[in-house]
């Protein structure tokens, strides 16, 4: 199941939905580039790039907000790369127009961080060998959860695949995608390029900075007005 398109229209530019999405594509062949011509596996070229969660109590915050940002913007495999940036760039883009363009970049780092420390809190004690962060699902998770607090009845237009053969669009609940989101990732680790790590915690912090942020910005802050067509 395919989502590719919220109901109803909107003449509104998402530019920084889609800068994400394309640095999110430009890591990842950067990774793999990098990794080629270095001679390294990717294992050790993550364990340069992504944030340590078993590090963190003993390395400056400085450092651990740089690893924590870069850690934003990795994938583990071409299958997790490719379901974050198709969701993302769906739910995002109605966020975004309801934020404004530089308000959503900080929202989309904030929520990331909050996958982090959804790690940190509940993965950071397993540290008998490193855990690296790896991924946005944090952020597209607290994406989701801010989608699903402003729109809650809204319809994403999807598309089901079968084998390449049998092809459906249809029109699913807002919600179906709180259920779909979280089972597929228990999925894209087959195949990995990365070390594994359990994804959960990053998901459910992820989650809930996303939901507590919208509502306290929907309390504060009044979002622009877009005209729609």
């Amino acid at each position: 199941m395919i989502p590719y398109k919220i109901v109803g229209t909107s003449r509104y530019r998402p530019y920084v939905a889609f800068f994400v999405t394309v640095a999110n594509v430009a890591a990842f062949a950067y990774i793999l580039v990098y990794a080629f011509l270095g001679g390294l596996s990717l294992e050790k070229v993550y364990s340069l790039y992504a944030l340590d969660i078993c590090a963190v109590r003993e390395q400056a915050l400085l450092e651990t907000l740089i690893d924590g940002a870069r850690s934003i913007f990795l994938h583990m495999s071409f299958l997790h790369l490719t379901s974050n940036i198709i969701i993302f760039y769906v739910f995002g883009a109605r966020i975004e127009e309801h934020l404004g363009h530089l308000r959503f970049l900080a929202f989309y780092l904030i929520v990331g961080f909050g996958g982090h420390l959804g790690h940190i809190l509940f993965d950071g004690g397993q540290c008998s060998e490193p855990l690296y962060v790896i991924g946005s699902s944090g952020a597209i998770s607290g994406t989701i959860g801010a989608f699903l607090f402003l729109f809650p009845t809204a319809r994403i237009k999807s598309k089901i695949v079968i084998l390449n053969v049998f092809k459906y669009d249809v029109n699913v609940p807002a919600w179906v995608y709180l259920i779909y989101w979280f089972v597929i990732q228990f999925f894209y680790q087959v195949g990995s390029v990365a070390p594994r790590i359990n994804v959960h915690w990053g998901h459910v912090g992820g989650f809930i900075t996303g939901l507590a942020l919208i509502f306290l910005v929907s309390l504060f802050i009044a979002p622009p007005r877009i005209p729609r067509g």
